[in-house]
């Protein structure tokens, strides 16, 4: 039995498919663009005596409320009740501590990226030269910590759909604005505006809730308030469902008025994300890209929503609006490459990066798929030629599928740290006569904290000195780096601590390992690894 799929169910089922791929790709997790670049005292640190205060860090500025440092003792109890320090630069803070009994203690930090997504995390440091370090007392806080996959999916989905209603609601308004319709096709066209801007309002409201769990610890008036008033992603929040609120009784009167709404509308979308987390002097550029690359994205994706909305009952429209969408097409098309080009060169300070991280990879993904729309436009405008209606159809309505997926992924990735991140170093290693644990925390450009546990398992050898050297693989010509361990007696079980600027530059790096036994045996050990 032959069973004959129609083209439009085709397409259909094509992009439910694609809409399914992709929901199951959304990740469960979301990062902050911003993140820690030195603690002090850094994390695993093993200190003699009580630190007088704890500095962090970070690599971005960040926003001037509802940041914090808190110290847990073993029990979980809080023993610092103070409020921490933020500089001037609102890149670090600093909490005061006082006198610290000997034990371990949990810091944890929460803070606000400038682009508006919330950093929260936590390390373990140990105090008194008698007290065994427990790194496992830090899980409770960092389960605490975690959403569920349930609603880190649904909080993906709320910003795929806000997105899409962004961009498809402000190009349907352009094109109200720049393109003259026919008085039988203005009705329709209302209508049609009219649910995009119910989509954007509810959508709007989907994403202010979200962005507030993500950020808020309690849902109190004064924190709400704090971040809506305070922050710049608190008033671009605002701006948003004010202007969203706005349009409905002032859009489709005056078409000036219709375009500084889309505009403005844009605008507050820039100052919540990556955009805004720069210096002054970068932010100004990077939030005009923003803005340039959301235009032309509205125009491309309203433009096809035009067309396919009038194909059928208007056809002769259509057909004189084709040429002229196309030319408009390709220019959007290019200065969404330009722009985007531009803003991962800034983001993104080597191109391998793009390998390393979720939003490297979903970027190269939409890559692909805006070649893929580039050449079904080659496609299209040859068959306008040709005045084959039903291939122009088809080939539309797959541009339209495939600018759907991209807006979905640009709804995803708007979200994810463009950097990877640090994570400290384990490395670990065992065979018949010998096993060590090496830690490089936080493996970070700068102050680290270095240390070595080796174990003898060979009763008539004991350990007699270990040396670590890194070397520096992106310049040869610097030599290997020593870490300068203490000398301490022979034993079967050693441990070698210190803290230093021994990983002093971001790159490819190799840990390289020299144990020495008792009978003067030398074993060396490698390994790779990268310092973002």
């Amino acid at each position: 039995m032959i069973v004959i799929v129609s083209e439009r169910t085709a397409i259909r089922n094509l992009f439910i498919l694609c809409s399914l791929i992709f929901i199951f790709m959304v990740p469960q997790e979301v990062f902050a663009h911003a993140t820690l670049k030195m603690a002090e005292p850094g994390p695993d640190s093993e200190l003699k005596d009580s630190p007088e205060e704890i500095v962090l860090l970070f690599d971005e500025r960040l926003e001037n409320e509802l940041y914090s440092i808190k110290v847990f003792n073993e029990n979980g109890e809080r023993v610092v009740n103070a409020k921490p320090e933020m500089s001037k630069d609102q890149k670090s803070i600093k909490q005061f501590l006082p006198d610290l009994p000997d034990g371990n203690y949990v810091i944890s930090y929460n803070v606000i990226s400038a682009d508006g997504h919330p950093i929260r995390s936590s390390y373990v440091i140990s105090i008194g030269e008698e007290t065994v370090f427990k790194r496992d007392i830090n899980q409770e806080v960092l389960e605490k910590q975690k959403s569920s996959a349930g609603f880190n999916v649904f909080r993906s989905v709320v910003r795929i759909l806000y997105f899409m209603a962004l961009i498809l609601t402000t190009g349907w308004i352009v094109w109200g604005s720049i393109y003259t319709l026919k008085p039988e096709m203005k009705s329709t066209f209302r209508q049609r505006a009219f649910l995009l801007q119910i989509a954007l309002f509810l959508t709007t409201l989907g994403l202010v809730t979200v962005q507030l769990s993500d950020i808020l610890e309690r849902w109190t008036l004064t924190e709400v308030l704090s971040i809506l008033t305070g922050t710049t992603v608190g008033l671009s929040l605002v701006s948003s469902v004010l202007l969203s609120l706005v349009g409905f009784p002032l859009l489709l009167r005056f078409k000036s008025v219709d375009l500084i709404w889309v505009l403005m509308v844009i605008i507050a979308k820039s100052f919540n994300g990556h955009a805004a987390a720069f210096e002054s002097e970068i932010r100004s550029m990077t939030l005009d890209l923003d803005v340039v690359h959301l235009l032309a994205a509205a125009i491309w994706a309203g433009g096809l929503l035009y067309i396919l909305t009038y194909w059928k009952k208007q056809r002769e429209h259509v057909r004189q609006f084709l040429p002229f969408f196309s030319q408009v097409a390709l220019i959007s098309m290019l200065i969404l490459i330009g722009t985007g080009s531009a803003y991962t060169l800034i983001f993104v300070p080597q191109l391998d990066y793009l390998l390393h991280t979720l939003w490297g990879k979903m970027l190269l993904v939409k890559i692909a798929l805006v070649l893929l729309v580039i050449a079904i436009g080659a496609i299209l405008r040859y068959t306008m030629k040709k005045k084959n209606e039903d291939s122009i159809s088809t080939l539309v309505k797959i541009d339209f599928s495939l600018m759907i997926m991209i807006l979905a992924i640009v709804g995803v990735i708007t979200y994810l740290n463009p950097l990877p991140e640090n994570e400290p170093l384990e490395w670990k290693k065992q065979d018949r006569n010998l096993e060590f644990t090496t830690t490089i925390s936080p493996k970070t450009p700068g102050y680290n904290h270095f240390k070595v546990t080796a174990n003898s398992h060979n009763e008539d050898l004991e350990i007699k000195r270990i040396e670590l050297f890194l070397i520096y693989k992106d310049n040869l010509e610097i030599e290997p780096i020593q870490v300068p361990f203490s000398e301490i007696e022979q034993s079967k079980n050693v441990q070698f601590k210190i803290n230093g600027w021994y990983l002093p530059i971001e790159g490819n790096w190799t840990a390289e390992l020299r144990i020495v036994d008792s009978e003067d045996n030398e074993k060396v050990f490698h390994k790779d690894f990268i310092v973002y």
